[in-house]
C-alpha cells in the first residue's frame, strides 16, 4: 500500500450496537476497554498524554453527556465474537495477506457528538471502518512530518503540533464505509452530527515497517547526543547497522523484543 484508499465493508451492525457495547465495557479484562475525554481542538498540548475518567453511568448516555472518546483494544484476545469482523476487514480491504503482519489490533472506538482527535501520526498501518454516526478523517501527505518528529513518534511524539499542511484526502465514514492508511500518514479526525460515532479499527505492522522503526528510534538517540542522523532508506548498509544496534539496545534494556526477530 502506497497511499490510502476508501473501500466498502460489509460487517453485522448488530455487534456495535450500543447496548451490546455497554455490556462489553462491563465484562472487559482490566485494560482493555476504558474512557478519556475528547481532545478539545486538532492538536493535543505537547507533553500531553490521554486525560481518563472514569464511565458514569449506561455508554450511550455518557457518551451523549460528555465529550469522550471510549476504546475497546486487542478484542479478539478476550472477544471471540468478533474474530470474523476482523477477517472480513482484512479479505475487504484487499491487502496482500500473504505479508508477514506482525502485532496485530483490533479495536473498536466510541465518539461523542462533535469530538476531536488531535493531529497525529501512527507507526503502523490501519484500517478503519465506519459502524454508525460520522468518523471524518483528514489526512496528509508523510512528507508533513519532519524528520524529528518522525524519529519521535514512537518515543511519545505521536501527537504533533498544529500546522496547515496540503490535504491528501479526507474519508467522511458512515456506516459501510471504510478506508485504509499506510504508516505515518498523519490526520486528525472529527465526528460530526448528533449521534455516537463507532468505528472498527485492524492495525498492523509489516516488516519494512519495523525496519524502518529500528532505524528512527537509533537516530532518535543519535540525535539526542548532538548528531544529525540520516533517515531510513538513504544507506542501506547503514540502516542495518542501526537496526543491529536497536536489537543489541533492546537486549540490554529487556524493551523492544517483540522486534528483534524481524
Amino acid at each position: 500500500m502506497d497511499a490510502p484508499y476508501a473501500f466498502k465493508h460489509e460487517l453485522d451492525p448488530d455487534l456495535f450496537a450500543l447496548d451490546r457495547l455497554d455490556a462489553l465495557f462491563r465484562r472487559a479484562p482490566e485494560g482493555m476497554a476504558g474512557v478519556q475525554l475528547a481532545d478539545e481542538s486538532k492538536e493535543r498540548p505537547s507533553g500531553t498524554g490521554p486525560r481518563m475518567t472514569e464511565l458514569q453511568g449506561p455508554l450511550a448516555d455518557d457518551l451523549i453527556n460528555r465529550p469522550l472518546h471510549a476504546w475497546f483494544l486487542d478484542l479478539t484476545d478476550w472477544g471471540p465474537e468478533y474474530a470474523p469482523s476482523r477477517e472480513h476487514i482484512l479479505d475487504a480491504s484487499g491487502i496482500d495477506r500473504a505479508q508477514r503482519m506482525l502485532h496485530e489490533t483490533t479495536v473498536i472506538r466510541l465518539f461523542s457528538p462533535g469530538a476531536l482527535v488531535g493531529l497525529h501520526g501512527d507507526g503502523e498501518t490501519q484500517i478503519n471502518c465506519g459502524l454508525a454516526g460520522r468518523n471524518l478523517w483528514h489526512v496528509f501527505p508523510p512528507s508533513s512530518i519532519s524528520q524529528q518528529e518522525n524519529e519521535a513518534l514512537m518515543r511519545g511524539g505521536q501527537f504533533l503540533s498544529w500546522r496547515e499542511m496540503p490535504l491528501f484526502e479526507s474519508y467522511d465514514l458512515h456506516a459501510g464505509d471504510a478506508f485504509a492508511a499506510p504508516p505515518r500518514w498523519p490526520h486528525w479526525i472529527e465526528h460530526p452530527g448528533p449521534e455516537i460515532a463507532v468505528s472498527f479499527e485492524v492495525g498492523y505492522w509489516l516488516v519494512p515497517d519495523v525496519l524502518d522503526r529500528k532505524v528512527w528510534e537509533v537516530n532518535w538517540l543519535l540525535r539526542k547526543a548532538r548528531l544529525a542522523p540520516r533517515p531510513p532508506g538513504e544507506n542501506p548498509k547503514l540502516d542495518r547497522r542501526k537496526q543491529r544496534v536497536f536489537d543489541a539496545i533492546s537486549v540490554a534494556t529487556r524493551k523492544g523484543g517483540e522486534y528483534r526477530d524481524v
